[in-house]
């Protein structure tokens, strides 16, 4: 596990929060399945709606935004923009909507699933589950770098 990837979490970054009806309990669909879960894992098109995540704080939006409340990860554009130039594998996007307190937009985002724990894929559950830290090989890191994509936390794992 060369890297391990996640947002930056300080108060002077931006935080989201996926934007759903208030419940106690887990937010689920029709069938019983757990809507957060699906939403972190890319399974948007079994939802019926593109989810949409709300601004929690005036922080700084960075490449990788953390998203509070679950294991939904949001990022920009030139982001997934670096994975398909070299054909990153592990894993999928998904069409999300990022909005300010009042409903604004505040810029284009992507949602990033990572796939499972395959460490032979260039990205991979760092944690054997979905999670908000993620693995990456070292040539996804060192295209990020290339590309100037380095707008989050980028830890080097050592044995």
């Amino acid at each position: 596990m060369p890297y391990k990837l996640m947002a930056r979490s300080g108060p002077d970054n931006l935080w989201i929060v996926v934007d759903k009806p208030p419940q106690a309990g887990p937010w689920l669909g029709r069938d019983g399945e757990d809507l957060d879960d699906l939403i972190a894992n890319g399974e948007t098109d079994r939802l019926g709606f593109v989810p949409r995540f709300v601004r929690q704080n005036s922080g700084k939006v960075r490449d990788l935004i953390w998203a509070t409340g679950g294991s939904a990860k949001v990022v920009k554009p030139r982001f997934i923009d670096v994975l398909v130039s070299i054909g990153a594998t592990g894993y999928r996007t998904f069409p999300v909507e990022v909005r300010g307190r009042r409903g604004e937009s505040i810029g284009d985002f992507v949602g990033l699933a990572i796939l499972d724990g395959d460490p032979t894929k260039d990205l991979y559950f760092s944690n054997g589950w979905q999670f908000w830290e993620f693995a990456a090989a070292d040539r996804v890191v060192d295209a990020l770098r290339a590309a100037n994509v380095t707008d989050l936390l980028i830890r080097r794992v050592t044995p």
